[in-house]
């Protein structure tokens, strides 16, 4: 191919200092800025209630009312939502509550967007790390960020200016997710599981991805344990560190650290309740009075959800079932065909089943050498199954996703699976784009959640079919610093 003129000066236009990472991230920083001070502030304004567009006033709400003897799981923001989360989330939000709701929202807006800054660092590390074998900075042809890291990024777009606009705690999910997950393959697993922890407070679904790191974990333990040739020792103190940082980090963040600050009974008065009128009655579209919600929106695509919607759909058009509306405007709807209880029991042997197999191939995942690799793709199929089992997956959940488009295709493009691992990481933030922008249509039909249930059973089946690999070690010797430039370019 003779060189072009014109392709040879846009490379070297983009090559150019004016390009270079730190000036494009500090441009982003400074739209996102504007963004926020212009439309994100405007939200938080409590009157007209009608233009009150902001989840934060739950929580700051809720967290005044712990220490004022209000009920906190019966308060409401101006809207007329209530707190659905354990205690800690709102707690450690309660000193906002101070401030006026417009200034509120930007003192989050400020500290969410650094947080996503920060978790793309992170990433950027714990890809570092993954190239590491026993000491040396190595890493495979094939397991190259930049696509990989832009492509998740790029996935992860929509669902993060979401979680920015509307004051959402994903961001916050997923940076301590990153971090405890950084931390944990980079020898400080102890550490790693108290940050792994924190997430499971806020919301309990984190717990799946971070059990399937433990449990590879384990299966790597035994497998070297039986085997005379390969030093168990290493792999046994990250298994007793991670899980005592966890138990140590769930204790914490549900009990020592509340009890602190609203007194040891009064915690497990407000645990009781949360479990009462939240974690008992997750799976149902309303619960008792002062806790109330719709898991049938278009907008939550849980697997669930999915195939409600799409079953209903179905119902409509072919079977004379009632109407099923685009979005969601009924006040009283009528029973529809997918309300009936044999529904619930499909759909709880299918969840059932996806995590036997999610199980499954954790195990061949903890059969395979590259322990810190197959320790991260587990953590990627954990984030995806959880969107996909969880009772309540709304679109900006999906900025959860991003683990996911990143790790698993890792280790598949690193045993051979390039085109397939290519196909994987570009589906998802399809999916999402689609969700996005014809969210009437596609919501309708539960084409996200569905979409990414195929995802997962396709990544699991990939995975059963690769051979264990003896030696990942390809010594190209990265630096970080170099992964992180080529990823920003």
């Amino acid at each position: 191919m003779e060189p072009s003129p014109l392709r040879d000066r846009l490379i070297a236009v983009f090559r150019s200092r004016w390009f270079a990472p730190w000036r494009l991230l500090v441009t982003l920083m400074l739209i996102l800025a504007i963004w926020g001070v212009a439309d994100v502030r405007r939200r938080g304004y409590a009157v007209p209630v009608n233009d009150h567009r902001t989840d934060l006033t739950v929580y700051t709400e809720a967290g005044a009312a712990f220490f004022d003897g209000r009920p906190p799981y019966q308060v409401h923001n101006p809207r007329g939502w209530t707190y659905v989360y354990p205690p800690i989330l709102a707690m450690l939000l309660a000193p906002l509550h101070r401030l006026p709701p417009q200034h509120q929202v930007m003192v989050w807006f400020f500290l969410c967007m650094a947080m996503g800054f920060d978790a793309y660092r992170q990433t950027a590390r714990i890809v570092a790390i993954l190239g590491r074998r026993d000491g040396d900075r190595t890493i495979a042809p094939a397991c190259r960020f930049p696509w990989l890291g832009l492509i998740a990024a790029a996935a992860a777009a929509l669902p993060t200016l979401n979680c920015l606009q509307r004051g959402q705690v994903t961001i916050v999910l997923l940076y301590f997710l990153l971090l405890g997950l950084r931390w944990m393959l980079d020898g400080r697993p102890f550490l790693g599981g108290v940050a792994l922890a924190l997430p499971v407070a806020i919301k309990i679904v984190p717990a799946l991805p971070i059990a399937l790191v433990v449990f590879v974990q384990l299966v790597a333990y035994v497998r070297q344990r039986r085997s005379a040739s390969e030093p168990s020792q290493p792999l046994g103190r990250q298994l007793f560190g991670s899980s005592l940082g966890i138990m140590t980090g769930l204790a914490l963040f549900f009990l020592l650290i509340p009890a602190a600050m609203v007194g040891w009974h009064s915690n497990l008065h407000h645990l009781q309740t949360w479990n009462r009128l939240v974690l008992s009655n997750a799976d149902e579209n309303t619960t008792t009075p002062g806790y109330e919600k719709d898991t049938h929106s278009v907008r939550n695509q849980c697997l669930g959800n999915a195939l409600y919607r799409l079953g209903n759909f179905g119902a409509y058009l072919w079977l004379g079932g009632p109407e099923d509306p685009m979005i969601d405007e009924e006040d009283h709807p009528p029973p529809r065909m997918m309300d009936q209880p044999v529904v619930h029991v499909c759909l709880l042997l299918v969840r059932l089943s996806l995590l036997a197999a999610l199980l499954l191939t954790t195990l061949r995942l903890g059969a395979d050498r590259d322990v810190r690799l197959s320790q991260a793709a587990a953590f990627g199929l954990g984030c995806a199954a959880m969107l996909i089992l969880s009772p309540v997956a709304r679109n900006h959940y999906f900025l959860l996703i991003a683990p996911a488009v990143l790790f698993v295709p890792l280790w598949l493009s690193r045993r051979g699976w390039r085109r397939g691992a290519a196909l994987l990481a570009l589906t998802p933030g399809l999916l999402i784009l689609l969700q996005y922008t014809l969210l009437p249509y596609v919501g309708r039909i539960g084409l996200l959640g569905l979409g990414l249930t195929v995802w997962l059973l396709t990544a699991m089946a990939m995975t059963a079919r690769t051979r264990p690999l003896d030696d990942p070690a390809i010594d190209l010797q990265p630096s970080l610093e170099d992964s992180t430039h080529r990823a920003a370019a």
